[in-house]
């Protein structure tokens, strides 16, 4: 992977990270503002990133005061760590032993929370 590609990457999952734990949905600029507060960054890349976030269904869009624009996350980090997890299993040519050696990284909570999950 290319270091921009990387880079883009990093800057989807700061952005998302950022909308998971913001209270409401933000602007742009107020995004900027969380992930950005020593200015590094353009806005005009926050907007990219949020245009293809939202493009791929994973960030919200809904009109705000005046012109700007307000951001939310399409689904819970829970739901989105699910997703990843099942598109990594469905890529498996094993499915049952990626989940072998996924649950053998689990911690014993971890293991006796899946379980109680599995349960019902």
């Amino acid at each position: 992977m290319t270091k921009r590609g990387r880079q883009q990457g990093e800057l989807e999952q700061l952005i998302l990270d950022s909308l998971w734990d913001a209270p409401s949905a933000l602007s742009s600029q107020q995004l900027l503002e969380v992930i950005s507060p020593d200015g590094d960054l353009a806005l005009t890349t926050v907007l990219t990133v949020l245009s293809r976030l939202t493009e791929k269904g994973l960030v919200n869009r809904e009109p705000g005061s005046g012109r700007s624009l307000l951001f939310s996350p399409a689904q819970t980090r829970e739901q989105h760590a699910a997703d990843a997890m099942l598109k990594m299993v469905s890529g498996a040519g094993n499915p049952a032993l990626a989940f072998s050696h996924f649950a053998s990284g689990l911690s014993e909570s971890d293991l006796a929370a899946l379980r109680k999950s599995l349960e019902r």
